[in-house]
Order: structure tokens, then C-alpha cells, then sequence
């Protein structure tokens, strides 16, 4: 009889070959197409496909409070069906007043927990109120604490978006909080708010290795130091109405903020019509001296010199023309996190401050990438130990060719 010709042994070879290659690298595909899977979700809700539709579950929505010193705090779960034992993660709003209601947070945390995912979102009542301060660090670990317990698990993970990601790091410091955040994932968060502001007065981030990257700030950024420090901008009987006329303003009900400031001395409404005009130009100054002024606050705040103290694995995502929190802060995150709990980091231009856009495929898959290595930890971490992360993995995107990472 023939003996069969190389190209059938070969062909014979490929497919065992190919079945078996498929279980081993089955967990990895999985995840990857996982998170692309919820990244079309959150980029489109009613996203339709294979991909968008992979591994996706009903969820059930709970609202529930946790106490926290003694107040009790408004949170929102929500639960995938059908599945025993889903991985808990906090998700934590950014600055908007709607807090756990945002649109895009709600639409986020129910995609995320149609993947597979326990999702809590706190409210942080300081964050909602254009405000960054140590107590929403605190309530940001107590969230975590709280939900492990309700959960019966020792550790979740904790998402943030923009500044409570900065805050969830500095959480992540403390050791109440510690032994209960199983891993960190941030998006657009600052680590020194000294340099965010600096940021919004100048329009200059620095780098680590001294370099500067130049950026026109977002309104949003001086708005937030304005809203926060009115007593210091405005006459002192303008003040409270001030503050409430800049927080309608970042709520875009300008109308409302101009009924307000019609109230406000002469002084107070001239102040606010160059607010309203967008000409910040003559508030560098007070803000350049707010920096000088609080600055043991501002360090307080921020998780600058106290990130050798994390003790999880820490995953980092910045958009690269970010011009709310510069993505030079990353830079800064990167450098200052031990290399054995950096689990991965990204400078994206896919990405704008904490919204997902449409780049090159290359960006896209870049993004997707990053977002499998977090979702893996999610669903594999065991609660009591650390998985093995590569030392210092860093992930590289290219960015646009005025922001030379």
C-alpha cells in the first residue's frame, strides 16, 4: 500500500494540531474578545453582532446604601444573571452631578456587568460637587470594604474614571482599605493635583525627565478650580452665588447660571461674563496662586510619594490629547508604582478624557489589549494573592506626532 505523500502528514498533523492550539490559547482569546465585546457596548449601546453580543448576560439593578462615618452613602449594583460567582468590581463615577446616574457610567457599569461582572457604583458626593478632597478617598475605600463584605469575598476590584482615579489610588495606600482591593484599574487619573492645576493655568504639563508637553487646557479645568475656590476669585458676597452659577455652567445650563449671576454684584457679574467668554487668561494668576496657597491640601489629595505603598496590580489607561487631566500625569503614575504591581499602561489617542473614540485599527486593538489584561485580572484573581503579573508590563501606543511619549 502507498505510504501517505508529506503534504497529507503534514494536513493530518494540522488538524490535531490546531484543536489542541485552540484550548491553549483559548483564555486569552476569550478575554480579548471579551473586552472588545464591551467596548462596542460602551461605545454603542444597541451595538449589534457576534462580537458585541459575545458572552453577554440579562442584569438586574439593585440600589442600596453602605454606611460610611456614619452617613449612609447611595450605591448602585448591578447584577449579571445566571451566573454563581461573578467577580465584583467598584466602579466610581468622575466629576458630573448626576453621579451614579451619568448616562455613560450607567450604560458602562451595565455593560460591564453583562460581561460577567458584579458592579457597584457609589456615589461620591465630593467628586459630584466638582470637589477632590481626602474624604472621597476614604468613602472610595470604604466602598470597597463594604461590597467585599456584602459579596462575602475578601477582595474586589476598583475602576475609576478621571479624578477618582487618582483618589482610588490613594485609597489603595491606606491599610484599612488595602486588604480589600484585589487590583486597580484607572482611567485619565491625575497623580499630583499640584500639576493638574499648574496644567490649567499655564496649559504646560511637565514629564518626569523634565520635559514639557504643551496643551490647551478644557474649560472644564479651570471651571473646577474656580467652582471649588470661588471665595478666592470672587467678592466675598459673590461668592456662594458664584459657585453655583460655575457648577450650572459644567452642567451646561447656562441659562440658569446667567438667572444666578444677574444677582451678583456688578464685580461678580463682570467676573462671570469672562467665564462665560471663555477668557481665562486673567485667572492665571489666583490660580497659579491657589497651588502655593493649598498646597499641603492639594498633596493630601493626591497619591504622589505614597504609591510604593500599593500592594495590588494597578492597570492604567490616559488619552493622549487628554486636556482635562494630561496624560503626562500616566508618565508620572507609571514611574512611581512598584514594577511587580504594574499590571499594564496605555497613552491612547483611541481614548479622549474617559470616553472611547473611533482611531486607527491598530490603536483600537492596542486599546482592546488593555482592557483583556484588566478583565483577566478581574476574573482570575484569586481574592487572597496576587496573580503574576509581568514586572512593569508596558503597553505603547503610538500617539499623534505633537505628543512625542
Amino acid at each position: 500500500m502507498r505510504a501517505p505523500s508529506h503534504k497529507f502528514r503534514l494536513l493530518a498533523w494540522g488538524l490535531l494540531l490546531v484543536p489542541a492550539l485552540l484550548i491553549v490559547l483559548y483564555p486569552a482569546l476569550r478575554d480579548h474578545i471579551l473586552a472588545a465585546s464591551l467596548l462596542a457596548r460602551i461605545a454603542d449601546p444597541a451595538a449589534k453582532g457576534w462580537i458585541a453580543n459575545y458572552s453577554v448576560h440579562p442584569v438586574e439593578v439593585r440600589d442600596e446604601t453602605f454606611d460610611f462615618q456614619g452617613r449612609s452613602i447611595p450605591a448602585r449594583v448591578y447584577v449579571p444573571a445566571g451566573i454563581r460567582s461573578a467577580p465584583g468590581i467598584v466602579v466610581v463615577h468622575g466629576m458630573h452631578e448626576l453621579g451614579i446616574n451619568e448616562p455613560r457610567l450607567v450604560n458602562f457599569a451595565r455593560a460591564l456587568a453583562a460581561s460577567g461582572f458584579v458592579v457597584m457604583t457609589p456615589l461620591v458626593q465630593g467628586i459630584a460637587e466638582y470637589r477632590v478632597e481626602p474624604e472621597s478617598a476614604d468613602l472610595i475605600g470604604t466602598s470597597a470594604v463594604a461590597f467585599a463584605h456584602e459579596l462575602n469575598v475578601p477582595k474586589v476590584g476598583v475602576l475609576c474614571v478621571s479624578f477618582s482615579g487618582g483618589l482610588a489610588l490613594l485609597a489603595a495606600t491606606e491599610p484599612q482599605y488595602r486588604p480589600a482591593i484585589a487590583w486597580i484599574a484607572t482611567i485619565g487619573a491625575y497623580y499630583d493635583l499640584a500639576h493638574v492645576l499648574r496644567f490649567f493655568a499655564t496649559g504646560e504639563a511637565v514629564r518626569p525627565d523634565g520635559s514639557v508637553e504643551h496643551l490647551a487646557p478644557h474649560e472644564y479645568g479651570p471651571l473646577i478650580v474656580l467652582s471649588d475656590h470661588a471665595e478666592d476669585f470672587f467678592p466675598p458676597q459673590d461668592a456662594d452665588k458664584a459657585r453655583e452659577a460655575i457648577k450650572l455652567v459644567l452642567a451646561d445650563q447656562g441659562g440658569k447660571s446667567e438667572a444666578i449671576t444677574r444677582q451678583m454684584t456688578p464685580a461678580g457679574q463682570e467676573l462671570m461674563q469672562r467665564i462665560y467668554h471663555e477668557h481665562f487668561d486673567g485667572f492665571r494668576p489666583a490660580i497659579l496662586a491657589e497651588i502655593d496657597k493649598d498646597r499641603e491640601q492639594l498633596a493630601a489629595a493626591s497619591p504622589a510619594g505614597r504609591l510604593a505603598l500599593i500592594q495590588s496590580p494597578v492597570f492604567l489607561l490616559h488619552g493622549s490629547d487628554d486636556n482635562v487631566i494630561p496624560p503626562t500625569e500616566l508618565l508620572w503614575l507609571k514611574d512611581n508604582i512598584q514594577a511587580q504591581y504594574l499590571g499594564a499602561a496605555l497613552i491612547s489617542p483611541a481614548i479622549t478624557h474617559v470616553e472611547v473614540g473611533h482611531e486607527s485599527l491598530r490603536q483600537q486593538l492596542a486599546l482592546v489589549h488593555w482592557l483583556s489584561l484588566v478583565l483577566r485580572e478581574a476574573r482570575t484573581s484569586p481574592a487572597s494573592k496576587l496573580t503574576n503579573l509581568p514586572a512593569g508590563a508596558w503597553i505603547y501606543a503610538e500617539a499623534a506626532a505633537h505628543n512625542p511619549w
